[in-house]
């Protein structure tokens, strides 16, 4: 669904509202309102869980100095950054993780110190990636991030994060945007919304169990054949 069919959706499901031919550049004040709304429930949906249709890779070239660049500039103007996620920062070249992230204590203690570790380690202070020790220029680098951009353009290219257009698709599940509007609308009219609330959430905690794929956990022992490993056969082994 896009923008105008999910707010005409909604309109119908409450009653008493006739649903717009037009959203987005509607005047009427309780249009106005609905797509605020519908605004506020994406941005807080996308931060309720690192959505796999949220996140990206980023790469950037190492440079011989202590700062990498802003996050900006390396995952590039089409997106809105939410957060690294942890533990991906990885040099492809040397094939080496990036460690980190330092806390401020240990990263003034490294820099105070002459005796530094053979591999850089990462830092993110005002935006900008750091490394310390400063690496080799030429090395590429990546790590996996979230997006802030919830929708985007009905042709795909442009990402947002908030609807500018009717025709403004949804990244997200748009029958869980459309329950959150509700909820929201109901509570911002001083009706109760305990019942809505309750249904919302449900459908969020399934989504979230849904999204992308899980690994099994198999408490049992079990070796996957598929995978390379070492097979040592049951029985008695003489020394």
């Amino acid at each position: 669904m896009d923008v105008l069919e999910v707010i005409q959706r909604f309109c119908n499901a409450v009653g008493g509202i006739s649903a717009p031919s037009t959203a987005v550049a509607n005047q009427d004040e309780g249009i106005i309102q609905i797509v605020e709304l519908l605004n506020q429930e994406g941005r807080s949906l996308a931060k309720r869980h690192n959505w796999q249709a949220l996140r990206y890779e980023a790469t950037f070239t190492t440079v011989a100095t202590e700062s990498q660049g802003t996050l900006t500039s390396i995952i590039g103007a089409t997106q809105v950054l939410e957060k690294v996620v942890n533990e991906t920062i990885w040099n492809r070249t040397t094939k080496t993780p990036i460690y980190g992230p330092l806390a401020d204590r240990s990263w003034q203690g490294q820099k105070a110190r002459v005796s530094i570790g053979p591999w850089p380690e990462y830092q993110i202070r005002g935006n900008e990636l750091r490394f310390n020790p400063v690496p080799a220029a030429g090395d590429t680098c990546y790590f996996a991030y979230t997006s802030k951009c919830w929708c985007t353009t009905v042709n795909g290219a442009n990402f947002q994060r908030n609807v500018v257009a009717d025709t403004d698709l949804f990244l997200l599940d748009d029958e869980i945007i459309l329950a959150g509007l509700e909820w929201r609308w109901l509570r911002k009219k001083g009706l109760s919304y305990a019942e809505e609330f309750a249904s919302y959430e449900a459908l969020v905690r399934t989504a979230i169990g849904n999204d992308g794929t899980k690994r099994t956990l198999d408490a049992s022992g079990y070796c996957d054949e598929r995978r390379p490993h070492i097979y040592v056969p049951e029985g008695s082994w003489p020394l």
